[in-house]
């Protein structure tokens, strides 16, 4: 059996796999599928050596004040974390008329700014059950648009598409690039809500702000959409506040600062907002994705040399 062979029977194992759980997430107890993500997530933590030193020397880079048995407990607890947030995604799939267990606090400030007619664009991050957030604002009536890589088997990834378009949220890929982009201005265009996530790698490009004091490449799409279109940054990010329970947390409108040149301009807003997620993470450490690796890019001494390319 070839390479592309074993990646064909991997994929549609997984495929079948999430349609299983899928169907009887639909029927479970939410609390027993916590207690199904609890054991799989601590299984998960013992068996996935490779992601939980990831997750570790993450944590390290964030906290170096932090005893290596802090770090293990925070670990562990993402793991469950992130293994329950799968389980309960797929019963709020199932189950969207129970999404009233999700309130939303601040709600009148993306009110505000829908009403100017030029869009909103959400700036959040990998915090908490992320995918819910979306949900929820597409329950509560608002237009929501949601940026993400299409997947690589097609088969799941037109049948996650079906269960967005069911809950009303509308996709934009992140790729082709040009196609990503024209239909994110269509989107603000017609007054609708891009959710953006500002808090990942972004390989050689964007720029490199520092995140818990080290350089992290930092993108920089919602600065440079917000300037070209006059649509609004509003912060926002949802947390787990219990059993199925939670909250999207909506801050007011964030006003760019503007320097005399563009690319000041962006670093200098890019640094604003890296802080603020910085802070929100600092509030709910073990619900940010610790084994995402965001300093994984560093800036060749090339970059460094370019101004207003990296945060002195």
């Amino acid at each position: 059996m070839d390479k592309q062979q074993r990646k064909i029977i991997k994929r549609r194992f997984g495929w079948y796999t999430v349609r299983i759980f899928i169907f009887l997430n639909g029927f479970l107890p939410l609390r027993l599928s916590y207690f199904l993500g609890k054991v799989f997530g601590t299984i998960a933590y013992l068996v996935v050596l490779r992601h939980r030193r990831i997750a570790l020397n993450s944590l390290s880079i964030a906290f170096p004040e932090m005893s290596l048995k802090e770090k293990k407990t925070i670990a562990r607890q993402f793991f469950i974390f992130m293994s329950q947030g799968s389980f309960e995604l797929l019963y709020y799939l199932e189950n969207s008329h129970r999404l009233d267990n999700i309130r939303i606090e601040g709600r009148e400030y993306l009110e505000q700014v829908l009403e100017k007619k030029k869009g909103a664009i959400i700036l959040t991050a990998h915090l908490g059950n992320f995918p819910l957030m979306s949900l929820k604002l597409a329950k509560a009536g608002f237009p929501v648009n949601i940026l993400t890589r299409p997947l690589r088997d097609a088969k799941a990834g037109n049948y996650f598409q079906d269960l967005r378009i069911k809950a009303g949220i509308k996709t934009i890929f992140s790729y082709p690039r040009k196609e990503c982009v024209s239909n994110i201005l269509k989107s603000l265009k017609s007054n609708e809500i891009v959710i953006i996530q500002m808090d990942q790698n972004f390989g050689t490009g964007g720029v490199w702000v520092n995140f818990f004091g080290k350089l992290a490449a930092t993108p920089t799409g919602p600065i440079v959409l917000s300037s070209r279109t006059g649509a609004n940054i509003v912060p926002a990010y949802i947390h787990r506040e219990g059993v199925g329970k939670h909250c999207v947390r909506i801050f007011p409108q964030e006003e760019l600062i503007y320097k005399e040149d563009k690319n000041e301009t962006i670093l200098a807003n890019a640094i604003k907002f890296t802080r603020m997620i910085e802070n929100w993470v600092k509030k709910e450490t073990y619900q940010w994705a610790w084994i995402h690796r965001r300093w994984k890019s560093q800036p060749s001494e090339e970059i460094m040399n370019i101004k207003f390319k990296v945060e002195r």
